[in-house]
């Protein structure tokens, strides 16, 4: 896999120096949690929008010069020049499972590079993958890739000496993706992949 353009560690202790209170999500930030990091060349970070927001972003502007800023709704981009996918990726809750996100974290710590950072408590993690895989704007192949994510998390938590889910948690965090079904929903994933079936994307949101 070619390298990334952008590096995890530098990203994380400007971020952290500078004293802007940040949540590093995507694979870089669940793979404790699934206990199989997957390769990745990008870099996504979660902070509150208005001044948190635009302090991340002109962080990560003054490490990256070089990179292209395009705006998303929820999201700042960085983009190697001429490239589609983006490197690093500043987001602000967009959905209420985010703002829990940012709200209940687990601490973490590179102890080689001695840079302790936040990371999704489990079930926010969980939560979030879920919403991901809700979202009928978002590419299909990364749809995908969300439900591997979700897969692995719950199989791991079911790991001698891992965290288990607090289900109970998790209900309340599925309601606040899909009020009115995304409870039940959520649980019924968890379920189905314990029975070691696999989850089906067409069959999300059908169900109250």
């Amino acid at each position: 896999m070619v390298a990334s353009p952008v590096d995890l560690n530098v990203i994380l202790r400007t971020l952290t120096q500078k004293r802007i209170p940040f949540v590093l999500t995507g694979a870089h930030g669940i793979a404790s949690w699934t206990g199989k990091p997957r390769n990745t060349q990008d870099v996504d970070i979660l902070v509150k929008g208005g001044r948190n927001l635009t302090r991340a972003v002109k962080a990560v502007r003054a490490l990256y010069p070089h990179l292209e800023v395009r705006n998303f709704a929820g999201v700042t981009a960085f983009f190697v020049p001429g490239e589609k996918a983006s490197v690093i990726d500043v987001t602000y809750p967009h959905r209420a499972d985010q703002v829990e996100t940012l709200a209940n974290v687990t601490w973490t710590e590179n102890k080689d590079e001695r840079i302790r950072y936040r990371i999704p408590a489990l079930e926010e993690a969980l939560a979030n993958k879920y919403g991901a895989m809700l979202t009928p704007t978002r590419e299909v192949d990364k749809r995908m890739v969300d439900a591997v994510d979700f897969t692995r998390m719950v199989q791991h938590s079911g790991d001698e000496g891992r965290q288990p889910i607090d289900l109970q948690r998790l209900e309340i965090l599925g309601e606040k993706v899909w009020p009115g079904g995304g409870g039940k929903e959520i649980l019924r994933l968890v379920e189905e992949v314990k029975a070691g079936k696999a989850i089906s994307l067409d069959s999300l949101g059908l169900q109250g």
